[in-house]
């Protein structure tokens, strides 16, 4: 797959994850908390994703 589509997809994956656990979070823990979770959980998942992609291009 090109390298640059797959940013693109790995970059909408992680947006719908960012927007699933701003959503979901805050019902499970206070909402300060749950916010840098969610951006933590953010960070990882580019993070994670954007090694993986290193990866398999090299």
């Amino acid at each position: 797959m090109d390298a640059r589509l797959l940013d693109v997809v790995i970059g909408l994956a992680a947006f719908i994850v960012l927007v699933i656990l701003l959503a979901v979070l805050p019902m499970a823990l206070p909402a300060a908390i749950a916010y840098l979770a969610a951006i933590v959980g953010f960070i990882t998942f580019l993070s994670g994703a954007g090694y993986l992609v290193n990866d398999k291009i090299t």
